[in-house]
């Protein structure tokens, strides 16, 4: 099966003081691999990632290990790289505290899931919650 992910950004209008972010990704991944990643377009140029989800749903690898880039190939990106988990396991739910800056001149982000082994039979339900800007 070939690589396929749906990406959809939300933005929540207004703002609300109460809510911790302003934007949700959802991402459902199949046919996924180790490399395989995922772009996310639409988002603000500046931000904190509140919250990492990610979940493996199907499929002969046993973990996902997501990590999160401002530049493609996240996992060896080094400057680029923000976010990366740090034990895989069948579902990972990260709530870095504080909450992850990240800066990207264009808005796009890129996902990996890293699921472990060589199958590309592999989904994934993903989810990341984001706050617009460094601060507030």
């Amino acid at each position: 099966m070939a690589y396929a992910a749906v990406v959809t950004v939300t933005q929540l209008t207004p703002i609300a003081k109460e809510y911790l972010h302003n934007f949700i990704v959802d991402i459902t991944e199949t046919g996924a691999t180790s490399t395989d990643e995922a772009t996310i377009t639409g988002l603000p140029v500046q931000g904190r990632i509140i919250r990492q989800i990610c979940i493996h749903t199907a499929g002969t690898a046993a973990t996902v290990d997501p990590v999160l880039g401002a530049a493609t190939n996240p996992a060896t990106s080094g400057k680029d790289l923000i976010l990366e988990n740090s034990t895989a396991a069948a579902t990972v739910d990260n709530l870095p505290s504080p909450a992850v800056p990240y800066y990207s001149s264009t808005g796009t982000l890129y996902h990996r899931s890293v699921s472990n082994g060589a199958s590309t039979d592999n989904s994934h339900t993903v989810r990341y919650l984001i706050r617009e800007g460094w601060v507030g």
